[in-house]
């Protein structure tokens, strides 16, 4: 019983202080995505904000923009039966704080990049800080559970998905494994953040309710030969951001500046013409509104194209912030495009492409079916499984977190 109210006191306490400065994050880069919006003519500082990224990482250590696969690393090394890890590199305050500046910054400016990712780093970061209490006052340490801790509280807080959140720290590092060791801290974390979050007034991505599609043979053989083509498009797509990165570093191979300074200024040119030829900016910043559109009219294929560009220029730059609502835009955006191809009910096939674009992505089909149900209100289990399955499936091994054992 001891280690029960050890680890569920692990999982509140990462939750509690996690959540104040996830929604202060969350709040804060709706406010800079509401000012870009009203004030377009920043996007052209896209690239003097590339440089400020590259000096604060400079001058804060690079190191900071390794949290994700550091933390990734410290639960592995926890899994091969190492629990004690003095010595290994711990995720700073300082670490975080670049990250959460420099994201910012990128919605501010107008970068279409996500915000879990940014934080998630920001859990991480919570989570180490009470595991190096617990070490120094107790003797104990366990930060791997702490770490999973911190990712479920963040999810769960950005969201507002506590089960997808609970899912998604202990499925992480590892899709392959069922780490349930980590289920109390990880579900203790993510309610605890959950409630908190919502009792401070965190702003979360919304939707509008959408019908489901009845679950009938038509209609599971149609989500089954969408998940594919989703799959399969979500892994062309993540495969296209490492080149266009491969493609940077060989251009420019001694300068950070010059890797960060040209698809950032790309990025304002292209930003530029698509608002001469459209007149819309929609495609910059998180872009949630064409998830919005994509369920109430058909979006067309240059609308997934379009916000694809943006975001690889902008990963390719250095912006921060994170893939995860990138992949929801993206899937909502192609599906709807491909189901009014076939005369189909864009709103419900908008919401299942979305989940399987994240699905895989991040290869964590059992988070992504359970934030179907939390944040989309997808009522339909099955289809919506077999969406976030097939695709998963499809994808293969590439994905956005490079260092998760999934196989």
């Amino acid at each position: 019983m001891e280690s029960y109210a050890k680890n569920a006191l692990r999982g509140v306490l990462t939750g509690l202080l996690s959540a104040p400065f996830i929604t202060l994050f969350s709040n804060l880069v709706t406010w800079a995505n509401e000012f870009n919006s009203e004030h377009r003519i920043l996007i052209l500082l896209l690239p003097v904000g590339s440089l400020i990224i590259i000096l604060t990482y400079h001058l804060l250590g690079y190191q900071s923009k390794k949290i994700t696969s550091m933390a990734i690393h410290q639960i592995h090394y926890a899994e091969d039966g190492n629990t004690s890890m003095k010595g290994e590199g711990r995720i700073t305050i300082k670490m975080a704080a670049t990250s959460f500046f420099n994201s910012v910054l990128s919605h501010f400016l107008g970068a279409s990049v996500g915000k879990e990712g940014v934080g998630v780093q920001i859990g991480f970061s919570a989570a180490s800080i009470l595991d190096s209490a617990e070490e120094r006052l107790l003797g104990s340490s366990r930060r791997d559970y702490y770490l999973m801790s911190g990712a479920s509280a963040a999810f769960s807080a950005l969201f507002g998905a506590p089960v997808a959140g609970t899912l998604f720290g202990i499925h992480m590092a590892s899709p392959r494994l069922s780490r349930f060791d980590a289920l109390l801290p990880a579900l203790c974390a993510s309610f605890s953040a959950y409630f908190f979050s919502q009792l401070m007034g965190i702003h979360v991505l919304s939707a509008p309710p959408v019908v489901p599609l009845e679950l009938n043979l038509t209609n599971a053989a149609t989500v089954f030969l969408f998940a594919v083509v989703i799959g399969i498009v979500c892994s062309l797509s993540c495969k296209a951001l490492e080149f266009f990165k491969e493609q940077l570093k060989d251009l420019y191979p001694g300068s950070e500046a010059f890797k960060a300074v040209i698809p950032a200024t790309l990025l304002t040119v292209f930003a530029i013409l698509v608002f001469i030829f459209t007149g819309k900016f929609w495609y910059n910043g998180l872009s949630t509104d064409l998830i919005r559109l994509s369920m109430f009219r058909a979006a067309g294929f240059d609308d997934f194209i379009i916000k694809l560009v943006m975001v690889l220029l902008s990963l390719a730059a250095g912006f921060q912030g994170g893939e995860v609502v990138p992949l929801l835009v993206l899937g909502a955006t192609f599906t709807s495009s491909l189901a009014s191809l076939f005369n189909l009910d864009a709103s419900a096939y908008s919401i299942l492409g979305a989940i399987g674009f994240l699905s895989a992505g991040i290869k964590l089909p059992f988070v992504t079916f359970a934030l179907g149900m939390e944040l989309f209100g997808y009522s339909e289990p099955a289809l919506l499984f077999l969406m976030t399955s097939i695709a998963l499936i499809a994808s293969g091994k590439t994905g956005i977190y490079s260092h998760q054992r999934i196989y």
